[in-house]
């Protein structure tokens, strides 16, 4: 039988090499852990519950990856570099055979972006994962979702539906899908946010789809846009761009600071209208993900 503590302690050590590096003055051990930064601190909190967020058969080492990736995804669309993550388990069972995996793929993901585990949580219940991740802007300004300005081009940076589809391919077992790990091990766009922290006026991630969360950009910004339907990069069909998952920055740019590395799919306007334009006779409502 496996106590609590022994289970906290396969997490103890999760990142310790970049404690310095990231600023943690006071590891954790104590009631809290302690960090300082010279900038200013961004935080964002997701939760990933089984059956909702990802399937009942997904792997520990997945779940792991995933529950921390989403919620990193938040810091990159702010323009900041990640400096560490608490994480908070709820399990209905002491499985340390479970734990393992998960906290094999906690150091993964720890090791790939060079951040530290600072605190957190267990207890018993329904599989339930709480991610709090900590960030600092690259540059003096945070990206935020209200900036865009008329005549900025819409950019994202990869083609649309790629999360969906790979979640579509594991219910239908297809294990071979290319499709499969842009859902189970997502890639936070932390390098795209620092690249354009310092060009960018806007930027949002596509968690919930991109027309809906493109679509809180350009509110939040008073600004509407004329959207190219054509252009947009889709996996399977045009319904890829309400579909959830994806994880990838859009954004706006003054027309002068566009790069071959991005997807143009639009422009901003100064009415507040959003048009949906397509020469191939797509025709689709913008919606996206809902939590309730």
């Amino acid at each position: 039988m496996n106590s609590e503590f022994e289970l906290i302690d396969l997490f103890n050590q999760i990142g310790s090499k970049y404690y310095k590096k990231n600023g943690v003055i006071i590891p954790p051990g104590d009631d809290c852990a302690v960090f300082e930064s010279k900038k200013s601190i961004v935080t964002s909190v997701d939760a990933s519950i089984e059956g909702i967020h990802f399937l009942k058969k997904t792997k520990p080492q997945d779940i792991a990856y995933r529950s921390i990736a989403i919620a990193m995804s938040d810091i990159a669309a702010m323009g900041c570099n990640p400096l560490a993550f608490s994480l908070s388990v709820t399990s209905p069972s002491k499985d340390r055979v479970w734990f393992e995996g998960f906290a094999k793929g906690t150091q993964e993901i720890s090791n790939q972006f060079k951040i530290p585990l600072i605190g957190g949580d267990l207890t018993r219940g329904p599989l339930n994962i709480n991610v709090i991740v900590y960030g600092s802007p690259y540059k003096k300004n945070i990206l935020r979702r209200d900036g865009a300005m008329p005549g900025d081009y819409i950019c994202i940076s990869k083609e649309v539906g790629r999360g969906a589809r790979g979640l579509k391919d594991l219910q239908d077992n297809i294990y071979d899908s290319p499709y499969i790990k842009d859902y189970l091990r997502p890639l936070p766009k932390v390098e795209l946010g620092r690249k354009i922290s310092d060009i960018a006026n806007a930027c949002i991630d596509t968690s919930d789809g991109l027309l809906v969360d493109m679509h809180k950009m350009l509110k939040a910004s008073n600004c509407g846009g004329e959207i190219y339907l054509d252009d947009i990069p889709i996996v399977s069909d045009i319904n890829d761009v309400n579909a959830g998952d994806d994880y990838d920055l859009c954004f706006t740019i003054p027309s002068n600071k566009f790069c071959d590395d991005f997807i143009k799919i639009g422009v901003v306007s100064e009415s507040i209208e959003i048009k949906l334009i397509s020469n191939k006779g797509y025709d689709v409502d913008i919606k996206g993900y809902e939590h309730f």
